[in-house]
C-alpha cells in the first residue's frame, strides 16, 4: 500500500487504533518499480526471440540476462560427476528480487539500463530481432 498524503497517513493511524493488540506492522520507503508494461515487454517481446535463436527456455534467457546485469555468485550444490566442485553460479539478484530473495523490484530507469546493456546487445549479437520501444499500453 502507497501512502503520498498526510491525510492518507492519518487515515492509516486511525485504522491501527482499531485493530485488536498484538500486532505485526512494517513499513519501508515507497520507490517505483519498473511497470507491468516493461515486464510483458521483457518476457513477451525481449526473451522469446533470443530464447528461440539460441534454443534456450525464456526462464533460462532471464537468468543469464539477472546474472550478466546483476553480477554472479557461486553457490554450493551436491557433486555431480559433470560438476566434481559442487559448485554452481546463479545470479546475485533478479530483477524482482534482492541478494536475499526478499521482493525489491528494479525501478524504470535501471530497467532501461538491463535493456541496454545485456538484452538488446545480446539480441543483435545472436540475430535475433527486438522492437527497441515498448508501449505503456501494452
Amino acid at each position: 500500500m502507497k501512502i503520498a498524503t498526510p491525510e492518507q497517513l492519518q487515515n492509516w493511524f486511525a485504522f491501527l487504533r482499531t485493530q485488536k493488540l498484538p500486532l505485526e506492522v512494517s513499513s519501508k520507503r515507497w520507490v517505483k518499480s519498473r511497470t507491468d508494461p516493461q515486464n510483458r515487454y521483457l518476457f513477451g517481446v525481449c526473451y522469446p526471440p533470443i530464447a528461440e535463436v539460441m534454443g534456450y527456455t525464456v526462464d533460462d534467457v532471464h537468468e543469464w540476462v539477472c546474472g550478466q546485469f546483476f553480477g554472479w555468485v557461486d553457490r554450493k550444490v551436491p557433486k555431480t560427476p559433470n560438476n566434481p566442485h559442487g559448485l554452481e553460479s546463479v545470479p546475485f539478484r533478479r530483477t524482482t528480487t534482492d541478494e536475499n530473495g526478499k521482493r525489491d523490484v528494479i525501478d524504470p530507469a535501471r530497467f532501461g539500463q538491463l535493456l541496454d546493456s545485456v538484452v538488446f546487445p545480446i539480441a543483435a549479437k545472436c540475430g535475433a530481432f527486438i522492437p527497441e520501444t515498448y508501449s505503456e499500453a501494452a
